[in-house]
């Protein structure tokens, strides 16, 4: 784009929404005149040209029936050719000559001398022309007269030539010319005022057009962040406009949804925080209180490090909770095959599992494309919980599945389910379903990173319980047939497989 032309750009970009509509609007109504106009211009001329021709053709018609009738017949002329020709003549209107084989002219009209330049320019037979003699205009026409032999016949003067003689005729058209002019020169006229006027309709009637626009924006303008509750959808806005009010409602709740949530993970923050910050300030304040055994100092140490463990994987989570939302964790797919993934996992909870008398299965095997690392948190967070909440002799079950759109993995328990009013708010962060459930091990934070988990892999994370019946996690992870990619993954701090969240 050149120098010129940038500004430009800018201008146009920075127009009112009312200056573009009057631009458009005017333009388009200057478009419709101009061509309307020129259409009525170029019938006029066609019709006064065709009423020219026509009278030259009828003037030259009668004068070549008259010499072609009294050629060879010495009889004169009837009266209404003589008042004809007269009444021609005295208005300077019509001019004709006789012209020979030679070119020579042997009879003329009687006023020859007002239309002597357009008689003699040279004229093509049976070719209208119109000739501009300075303030004059004329229409000239050759016609052929078929005189049957050399008899002459005294017309106005000279004798008749013989057979091969040419009628020229001139008709003035001055008059019709000025006529041209003079409605052009008004047209013009009228054509530049509907324009103008026109512009200034055209703004009148897009400044009202965009008033609820203008209406909308104070609205909008008085809404703050202590008033993100408001609403400006209603039924009196234009067609148009209510949807992009309803849009922005949309956008506003959202908006009030994510400060609420805000609002509410902040507190949840300093919740969580609190409790292992006050068991620690607490352990090391009783410790110091008095002299300890190396036994009960020991015990210390343990509560220290098992609240600061806490307090470390809370961090990591809220940490790729953070990079999760601002687009900054990386996902490294690689071709998975699910039933290895499995496996290993089963390996790993299967102590734990004995340990509370559950049985841990794993059932499916599919290619899967994802990041292997994040895969596994997301699995272990799911079987942690899980394991937590299934109750003895119970079963948790490892599910994969291939399905039209993708892959389907889950984590499936037949423990205590879950509360239906619980359900819409399980991923969001620091939520318990039931807050006296909750212990050390958990952060809260872990069923909010496999959801992000999912979300960066382009898929979801859904779940389905019913009290007494156990739960059912799953994740949907889109799979694009024929896709195989494989690059070296990139170690997130607390990515590990033994990392409970």
């Amino acid at each position: 784009m050149s120098s010129k032309s940038a500004p430009e750009a800018r201008l146009r970009g920075n127009w009112s929404l009312t200056l573009r509509m009057s631009v458009f609007v005017s333009a388009a109504i200057t478009v419709i005149v101009l061509g309307v106009s020129a259409m009525m211009y170029a019938e006029l001329v066609r019709q006064l040209h065709h009423r020219e021709e026509a009278e030259l053709r009828d003037d030259l018609q009668i004068q070549r029936d008259t010499l072609e009738y009294l050629t060879g017949k010495r009889i004169p002329s009837t009266q209404w050719q003589y008042e004809w020709r007269e009444y021609q003549e005295a208005h300077q209107k019509f001019a004709w000559q006789l012209r020979g084989a030679d070119g020579k002219v042997q009879a003329a009209s009687a006023n020859p001398a007002a239309f002597a330049q357009a008689l003699t320019n040279p004229v093509a037979a049976g070719k209208f022309v119109r000739i501009e003699t300075g303030q004059r205009s004329f229409l000239v026409l050759d016609m052929a007269v078929d005189t049957p032999g050399p008899e002459a016949l005294e017309i106005h003067g000279p004798a008749l030539g013989a057979r091969g003689a040419v009628l020229r005729g001139a008709i003035d058209i001055t008059r019709n010319r000025h006529l041209l002019d003079a409605y052009r020169n008004k047209l013009s006229a009228v054509v530049g005022i509907a324009i103008a006027l026109s512009a200034a309709i055209a703004w009148l009637l897009a400044r009202r057009g965009l008033a609820p626009v203008r209406a909308m924006s104070r609205e909008i303008g008085r809404i703050n962040a202590e008033q993100l509750h408001a609403r400006i959808a209603r039924e009196d806005w234009p067609a148009e406009l209510r949807a992009l009010a309803g849009s922005f409602d949309e956008v506003l709740a959202r908006l009030e949804r994510s400060f609420e949530q805000l609002a509410r993970f902040s507190s949840d923050i300093a919740h969580e925080f609190r409790s292992p910050v006050n068991n620690l300030v607490a352990a090391a304040s009783v410790t110091l209180a008095r002299a300890r055994t190396p036994a009960e100092y020991q015990n210390t140490l343990e509560v220290v490090v098992e609240e600061g463990s806490r307090l470390s994987r809370m961090v990591a989570s809220m940490l790729f909770l953070a990079r999760a939302d601002n687009a900054e964790q990386h996902v490294h797919p690689e071709l998975l095959a699910l039933g290895d993934e499995f496996r290993k996992l089963v390996e790993f909870y299967g102590i734990a599992a004995e340990e509370q008398g559950v049985t841990l299965t794993a059932d499916g095997d599919c290619e899967l494309l994802a990041d292997p690392l994040l895969l596994r948190r997301a699995l272990s967070n799911l079987l942690s919980n899980a394991l937590r909440y299934t109750p003895h002799g119970g079963t948790v079950r490892l599910l994969a599945e291939r399905q039209r759109d993708g892959v389907m993995v889950a984590v499936r328990d037949d423990g205590a389910g879950i509360a239906a009013n619980h359900l819409p708010h399980l991923f969001d962060r620091f939520y318990r379903a039931d807050a006296a459930r909750s212990s050390t091990e958990s952060t809260g934070l872990g069923l909010a990173v496999v959801r992000s988990i999912a979300e960066l892999h382009g898929g979801r994370a859904e779940v389905e319980s019913s009290p007494g019946k156990g739960s059912t996690f799953t994740l949907h992870f889109p799979q694009p047939r024929g896709t195989r990619a494989a690059a070296p993954p990139s170690r997130v701090p607390g990515n590990t497989i033994d990392e409970h969240t």
